[in-house]
């Protein structure tokens, strides 16, 4: 199922400290690491005073080829298969990642993020959630500040009792029979909803055979996700991500969008 994942990196320190979650990647059946580096063109296209942007690509290209090579070593030092993705791509970050992904095969985004630091990242969006938002692959963010040792021991399975929420399941299962991860099944009751009790017996039907709990809480969803977490010190949320249904979550996002900008453990978002 990760058989292959690609792993996105910018070379800072922070970011390749995600190097060190890999191992537990290869007890879930993961061989191969891709890893792509992206120029980033939004920085220079429409600058003042006329930068020579081939210029630039290529200046950047033999510096990240040299850092791509340390990290692919890095990598296979790991026991994985590794390789860069190649010709290194330069554009928007967001479309250049997720088109590695697809053209190399992959199976998983891995990716890191820095927080949420600076007004305009708040409004804009971040790299990681715009990979999130247009990948049909699973993407695991892990943020750069995160305390977690290790991904999968503590999962926080966030449903929502819709089908989007659904998709994670099978990666839920298929890690959790493979590493014993434990599983804290929660689900939100909005204002003004009730708790269909059917729909969540057979959610945790589903998960039967596996060390699972159930929490149920009431209020803004992604708030209480986030302090189920704090309070069961979760390794990483596990949630699905769909294409916006309502007005606000076209406007504002969606609780996957608000999870992945506040959480400080890693999250897993599974496509639909």
């Amino acid at each position: 199922m990760f058989e292959r994942i690609l792993f996105a990196t910018d070379f800072s320190e922070a970011n390749l400290k995600i190097l060190d979650f890999l191992p537990e990647f290869r007890e879930i059946g993961t061989e191969e690491v891709i890893v792509v580096r992206v120029i980033n063109l939004n920085r220079v296209i429409g600058v003042a005073g006329g930068v020579n942007v081939e210029e630039y690509v290529e200046e950047c290209r033999r510096e990240a080829e040299i850092k791509l090579s340390e990290v692919v070593s890095r990598v296979k030092k790991l026991g994985f298969r590794a390789k860069p993705f190649l010709p290194i791509p330069a554009g928007d970050p967001v479309v250049e990642i997720v088109k590695a992904a697809k053209e190399s095969g992959s199976k998983l985004i891995l990716m890191g993020s820095r927080g949420r630091g600076l007004l305009k990242e708040i409004l804009l969006g971040s790299v990681s959630e715009g990979v999130v938002r247009k990948s049909d692959l699973p993407v695991m963010v892990i943020k750069h500040k995160t305390h977690v040792k290790r991904l999968f021991d503590r999962i926080v399975y966030a449903h929502d009792l819709r089908e989007h929420s659904e998709v994670a399941m099978k990666y839920i299962r298929f890690i959790a029979e493979r590493v014993g991860s434990e599983i804290i099944l929660v689900h939100v009751v909005e204002k003004g909803e009730k708790l269909v009790e059917e729909k969540l017996k057979a959610i945790e039907e589903e998960l039967g055979g596996l060390n699972f709990r159930t929490v149920v809480r009431y209020g803004t969803p992604h708030k209480e996700i986030l302090k189920v977490c704090e309070e069961v010190d979760a390794t990483s949320v596990f949630i699905g991500g769909g294409h916006p249904e309502t007005v606000a979550e076209k406007l504002l996002g969606s609780t996957a969008d608000a999870v992945l900008r506040h959480s400080k453990v890693p999250v897993f978002v599974a496509k639909s």
